[in-house]
């Protein structure tokens, strides 16, 4: 998936720390395992049901996930208020992990797909 279509597909739909611009290098761990499973064909985003964010599908699988996604990221450590110990109620996950969810949530994926 190039660059762009990565950014069009997951980060800006669905990321509330995508900034047109910047750190446009670095993506989320989420981001990453989407970006594989889609250029493996294991994922076709196009063939995906529209994505509503509902913060209880995120934290329904906040521990569950987390260890696939949360704790290999890059961000884990200094930037993820996600995974903190007490959140504050409206701490949104990476868009990866909202998407992640999402297709684990409509049975797309299992965890055997998130562990390579």
């Amino acid at each position: 998936m190039s660059k762009n279509n990565f950014q069009d597909y997951v980060c800006r739909p669905y990321c509330f720390f995508f900034k047109d611009g910047e750190k446009e290098d670095l993506a989320c761990c989420g981001a990453q395992i989407v970006e594989r499973l889609v250029d493996s064909s294991r994922v076709d985003l196009m063939e995906m049901p529209p994505l509503q964010k509902e913060i209880h599908r995120w934290n329904t699988y906040r521990t569950s996930l987390g260890g696939y996604i949360c704790r290999r990221c890059p961000f884990f450590a200094a930037d993820c208020d996600f995974q903190a110990p007490d959140p504050p109620d409206d701490t949104e996950p990476c868009g990866g992990f909202i998407l992640l969810a999402h297709l684990f949530d409509l049975k797309m994926i299992d965890t055997g797909d998130l562990e390579n």
